[in-house]
């Protein structure tokens, strides 16, 4: 490949990028064409188009908004971050503008990077678990920051009514236990932060009035979280992670001078389960009202066919696993209020191991437990069939599934509800086979999804690669000598050798300008090309021109990289071999060089 004729008139295989359109920010206008070789178009650039990328049956209902608190049965105050179509109607077609070609070779910087969709479910995700609970009545006395719940600190509501919490979101008040619908008794459900390993939990507090928490409570508990511990990690169950009493729980920091506040004056058992933020549960994503983008209040709606399909499968698969291990998951937790949907339409049966602590009692022989499991599959059919016949009226019924959904449908519900009358499907294993089919189509939608996951995380990894390669050329680049680099002093040690290589090439990437106006060319194309070359150690030559136009300099990209590898070295060689700097350490002092240069990479 032949040098290039000055600094600023090159383009590249991806010289016409926008510069500045951002990550799904640019329009889908064509751009005019810059550059010496902008006419070289990359290999397959023009098969690359905008298309629907991922497309997972039940990702309508698991991307709705309105979930603000995760494993909240109700609609917090602010929505969850959606990802694609939104709303629980359709299914959703992703077509993220910044994957909008051009021309040949040419497509939006937004290429480059994680998808604008995904990285805001991601940070609602992070804000999440970072959530507290703020206070204001105890804000004289440290705030939501004294509120713990056993070893679990940073607390946030996931309920109505936990921590005092009402449904318009105001705080305060005298916190007490909601009763709840599926268990039969007063609980409460937060989030907070593990003080062992910092790992987030959603902890379920019993009422300690209904519930004492006796030492045999306590050691049969545990045993169950022991038996559930296999399945902590299963793909549709919430895991439970511990068992564990919590003397006055939920208490506040000591005021000065004060007395310590509690809501209960006796130890409570609490259950931890894993914290997954963003989820709703069912009963919030169907069975009530919804609210759209304008702020209008709609009806609840039944799901499409297909992310009903895709339910039963996911339900299927915890039935085979917890049934397979001799477990069971119980009605309550099959209630619509305690199965959850999280990122990308994932169910996750919740509070699994809770009703077994709870009820105590010998273990069930081979007949009870059989007809036990038989309930379990009557009650995954009696929560489809109230999905299906959502807002259609207060009694739920077969005919009325009838009229929206297929008759393949309305059979496999009929079958389900007849299980503990003998009916066809008694046993996972025969509910397996009459999904078999539609488990294959849940499963390549699963295999597709992972493709594009891979695809966002490679970009991620790239961008990672390269803003290592930025710091280090940032290190060498126009560094003041003060000793430490070995320069004795000399403040022209960036100006010389390899470092005057590295100081013209970050000139040639990043100050370029365009040849015919001398305007300066914000061309990001240039600099993802570059830096990887030189990430690669390509040997393809470039010419590097000084700023006072009187030398040039060919090189290769493997020599810049050569040159920038032995700079950087001969810093860490100088910062290992200086005492570490006492005090604190400023910006100027790093900027002056009166300061030893830390370097750890």
């Amino acid at each position: 490949m032949g040098s290039i004729p000055g600094r600023g008139g090159r383009g590249g295989p991806m010289s016409g990028m926008a510069a500045g359109s951002g990550s799904g920010s640019g329009s889908p206008g064509p751009i005019p064409a810059r550059g010496g070789r902008g006419g070289r178009g990359s290999p397959g650039a023009s098969s690359f188009v905008a298309s629907g990328v991922m497309h997972h049956p039940a990702a309508a209902a698991g991307m709705m908004g309105g979930g603000f608190g995760a494993h909240a049965s109700h609609m917090g105050t602010m929505p969850m971050a959606t990802y694609g179509a939104g709303g629980g109607s359709h299914l959703p077609t992703y077509r993220p503008r910044d994957l909008y070609m051009t021309g040949p070779g040419r497509a939006y910087v937004g290429v480059h990077f994680a998808e604008e969709g995904l990285k805001q479910q991601l940070q609602h995700r992070a804000y999440m678990l970072a959530a507290q609970w703020q206070d204001e009545s105890v804000a004289d006395t440290g705030g939501a920051a004294g509120y713990r719940l056993g070893p679990y600190h940073t607390l946030y509501p996931l309920e109505e009514g936990a921590m005092g919490t009402s449904a318009a979101g105001v705080h305060g008040g005298c916190p007490a236990e909601m009763p709840s619908v599926a268990l039969g008794l007063r609980t409460s459900l937060v989030k907070g932060i593990s003080s062992v390993d910092g790992s987030a939990a959603a902890l379920r507090r019993i009422d300690p009035k209904q519930v004492i928490p006796t030492a045999e409570l306590l050691s049969r508990a545990r045993e169950t979280v022991e038996q559930w511990a296999p399945l902590a990690n299963h793909p549709n169950l919430v895991g439970l992670r511990a068992a564990f009493p919590a003397a006055d729980s939920l208490s506040q920091p000591q005021p000065a001078g004060g007395q310590q506040s509690s809501i209960a004056d006796t130890s409570a058992l609490v259950f931890a389960h894993d914290f997954h933020p963003g989820a709703m549960s069912l009963a919030a994503a169907h069975l009530m009202p919804q609210m759209n983008g304008a702020g209008l209040v709609s009806a609840p709606q039944p799901p499409p066919e297909e992310v009903v399909w895709s339910y039963a499968v996911q339900i299927t698969s915890a039935l085979r696993a917890a049934h397979g291990c001799g477990l069971l998951l119980r009605p309550a937790c099959l209630h619509p209020s305690k199965v959850l949907l999280t990122g990308f339409g994932r169910l996750r049966i919740g509070s699994v191991g809770l009703v077994d602590a709870l009820m105590g009692g010998e273990q069930p022989g081979s007949d009870e437990l059989h007809m036990l499991m038989r309930q379990d599959i009557a009650a995954m059919g009696s929560l489809l069939l109230t999905i299906c016949c959502a807002g259609a009226g207060p009694a739920p019924s077969l005919d009325l599934v009838a009229a929206n959904y297929s008759p393949e449908l309305v059979r496999l519900l009929g079958a389900l509800l007849a299980a503990t009358e003998g009916g066809p499907l008694g046993t996972w294993r025969g509910l397996v086979a009459a999904l078999a089919d539609r488990a294959f189509t849940d499963l390549d939608s699963t295999g597709v999804s992972l493709d594009h996951m891979l695809g966002e995380l490679g970009k991620e990894v790239d961008n990672g690669r390269m803003l290592r390669l930025l710091t280090k050329l940032n290190f060498v680049t126009e560094r003041p000598g003060d000793g430490n680099n070995g320069q004795d002093g000399d403040s022209s040690w960036s100006e010389t050798g390899d470092r005057y290589v590295v100081k013209l090439f970050r000139d040639f990437v990043f100050h370029a300008v365009a040849p015919e106006t001398g305007a300066p060319l914000l061309d990001w194309g240039l600099v993802v090309e570059a830096l990887n070359k030189v990430d690669a150690g390509v040997h393809e030559e470039i010419l590097l021109l000084a700023r006072d136009g009187q030398s040039m300099l060919v090189v290769t990209y493997a020599d810049v990289k050569r040159c920038l590898e032995n700079a950087f070295a001969e810093l860490k060689n100088a910062a290992n071999a200086a005492p570490p700097p006492s005090g604190s350490l400023s910006s100027r002092g790093m900027q002056s060089g009166r300061t030893n240069p830390l370097i750890r990479m």
